[in-house]
């Protein structure tokens, strides 16, 4: 499962990536100051997660990882997902009810902080 993870959190980087170059030379000039404020918004958090879910899951990968800790990338992957992606999308096309996904993607974000932290209270310590 892990090695799905740090797949799926690969091509978050590179989508990452893809997305900023889009931003600097196409959308350049295009975008207000608020979509503008909008697009570093979804790119910051997209990045950050990608970078984030990508170490969960290398450290996941030393042991077996409880279903705790699964559920914490999980929640963050799909969080950034659904928050950045609502985002985007809301730059390009008029979201309506959609546009809930932003706050949606964000609590299953702070879930996955909570899945994380519950994650190493419950951990068994290893002796060195």
């Amino acid at each position: 499962m892990m090695r799905w993870i740090a797949v799926i959190s690969a091509f978050l980087g590179l989508t990452s990536v893809v997305m900023g170059a889009a931003g600097d030379h196409l959308l350049d000039g295009k975008l207000t100051a608020e979509t503008a404020k909008t697009f570093d918004i979804a790119l910051h958090y997209h990045q950050l997660y990608a970078v984030l879910i990508f170490c969960m899951a290398l450290c996941g990968t030393k042991e077996i990882p409880s279903k705790t800790y699964i559920l914490a990338c999980l929640l963050f992957l799909t969080g950034i997902a659904i928050f950045s992606g609502s985002l985007y999308a809301s730059l390009w096309i008029d979201l309506g009810p959609l546009s809930l996904g932003t706050p949606v993607g964000g609590m299953m974000l702070m879930g996955g902080w909570v899945a994380a932290a519950i994650s190493f209270l419950i951990r068994k310590q290893q002796r060195p």
